[in-house]
């Protein structure tokens, strides 16, 4: 083979490879100039951070004409989110021209969204046409199993894509030959979340480590997340908390759709415990040990135990046997009776 075929194999393998890489998904984009981009912010619209239902007061409302984008922004954490639903009020004389202006979703959308963006590329995912109505209705959903219903403007198998936290929509002309009053007519938008239909669960303990923790809800044994939570339907649970070296614990706890369950739980050690109560300078031995009494309690662990208490000339000697899971008092005092003869 002569080096001319040789740069040539060379130079057919290169292009295989690329197409081999290349995302084709890049021939389906789009690129397209819109007159202005406009914000709207779930994160602000329509969920209380206080309570996680939604209240139509906290919704966000803007405005956007007939060749405007509208980018929304996404809250950070999207555990109750299913889906988005706009609320569309459509401007009379736009009604009067019924299916002239269309709107769509899109993916994969290039550069990040801008107040100074006017030119994107992008893939087109569906789009719709504004009836001629005042008002409209449009569900976008954003995860899989959600419970949307399939409408003429809503398909909960048209996910966008949206690990950037935004959702794009563009609106454009569908015809030319419009009345002049089209051009400047203003779309009033406002958005609130599509919730699902759970609550989320978290546990709080008061020890940071344990070793083979489980918990158990309504006698089904659940993962918790990073964040010790779980997400469980509404209602009333039974929760059970076990793990090495502490005692079982029992709770029940109301789950409430959309909104944070924080249970806070002392979980209790097994390792026995001895309160002490001994006048002060009293020595004590444990086994013909010496031992530092602390806080006025000594844990041992299970076992056969003789206790010597040694104050000036007394001494007190007792057999103890220490058992998991035990509590033990002991009082030591010098008792002087006094008698009148």
């Amino acid at each position: 083979m002569n080096l001319s075929n040789l740069k040539k194999t060379a130079l057919f393998a290169f292009l295989l490879c690329f197409a081999a890489s290349f995302d084709f998904g890049i021939l389906n984009a789009e690129s397209f100039r819109v007159k202005k981009t406009v914000f709207l912010n779930l994160a602000n619209s329509g969920l209380s951070e206080s309570n996680g239902e939604t209240d139509s007061s906290l919704s966000e409302t803007i405005f956007a004409g007939i060749n405007d984008c509208i980018c929304i922004n996404l809250p950070s954490d999207l555990t109750f989110i299913q889906g988005i639903e706009l609320n569309i009020k459509i401007p009379q004389a736009i009604t009067r021209c019924p299916n002239t202006i269309i709107y769509s979703l899109y993916d994969n959308i290039s550069p990040v969204p801008s107040a100074k963006t006017i030119d994107y590329t992008g893939q087109e995912l569906y789009t719709g046409v504004y009836p001629g109505l005042l008002s409209l209705t449009i569900q976008i959903p954003l995860v899989k199993g959600n419970t949307i219903k399939k409408t003429p403007y809503a398909d909960k198998t048209l996910i966008p894509e949206h690990s950037r936290n935004f959702v794009f929509l563009r609106n454009q002309l569908a015809m030319k030959g419009i009345p002049e009053e089209v051009y400047s007519a203003q779309f009033e938008i406002s958005a609130k979340p599509i919730l699902i239909n759970k609550g989320r669960l978290i546990i709080k303990t008061n020890s940071a480590q344990l070793k083979n923790m489980a918990i158990t809800v309504d006698d089904k044994i659940v993962e918790l997340d990073k964040n010790n939570s779980c997400l469980l339907k509404p209602g009333l649970h039974n929760i059970t908390i076990t793990a090495d070296s502490v005692r079982n614990e029992n709770r029940s706890c109301m789950i409430e759709a959309a909104k944070n369950t924080v249970l806070e739980v002392n979980l209790k050690s097994t390792t026995p415990v001895l309160s002490i109560n001994i006048p002060q300078e009293t020595q004590v031995f444990v086994n013909n040990q010496m031992t530092e009494i602390k806080n006025k309690s000594l844990s041992l662990p299970p076992g056969e135990y003789t206790l010597k208490f040694i104050l000036g000339g007394y001494e007190v000697v007792k057999q103890l046997t220490v058992q998991e899971g035990r509590t033990y008092s002991i009082n030591v005092t010098l008792n002087a009776d006094i008698l009148e003869n």
